[in-house]
């Protein structure tokens, strides 16, 4: 979709919102997020799109759009957001209470905070009498000692290796 031949060239939607104005088309747009202002190039931008410019992902947070008279809606990663829409300030993210991880990259929903190695295993239908759980963290996948408790914040990326002598 082109942008209209007499599209500003910079738009802060947040100014527009404190005066009751219609926002008109822009080129970019400066956008509010949790504080931080970002430069979004496309009025219909996804939730994900908007995490993402905050160095966030859905698989842990929630987009939450902020409108005049402290009306707030979810915003699905998947849908767009018109930043042209009336009333509309900015956004707020905040924590999700049930993440998504992924086991040997499947995507499992898990609750948020202190979690056992048993528990994450179970998603997968595995015991740690069987199984060793690697967490990948920026490196090679590690083993996750069975009696330590593991923080999910959301986003972690797990693998499944059988134990040695264990059968498959």
């Amino acid at each position: 979709m082109s942008k209209p031949q007499n599209a500003e060239p910079e738009i802060d939607i947040f100014e527009f919102s404190q005066r009751g104005e219609e926002v008109p088309h822009a080129k970019t747009y400066l956008v509010r997020i949790d504080g931080e202002t970002v430069k979004v190039d496309t009025q219909h931008p996804t939730g994900e799109m908007l995490l993402s410019k905050v160095g966030k992902r859905p698989c842990a947070f929630e987009l939450i759009e902020e409108l005049v008279h402290h009306k707030n809606n979810v915003v699905e990663p998947d849908e767009t957001v018109n930043l042209r829409k009336h009333g509309l300030k900015g956004f707020i993210t905040t924590h999700k209470e049930i993440v998504t991880i992924f086991i040997n990259t499947a995507p499992y929903q898990i609750d948020r905070g202190e979690r056992t190695v048993a528990e994450i295993l179970s998603k997968v239908g595995e015991t740690p009498e069987g199984y060793i759980l690697l967490l990948e963290n920026g490196g090679p996948p590690l083993p996750v000692p069975a009696d330590h408790p593991v923080r999910i914040h959301g986003c972690e990326i797990f693998h499944t290796q059988p134990q040695s002598g264990a059968s498959s």
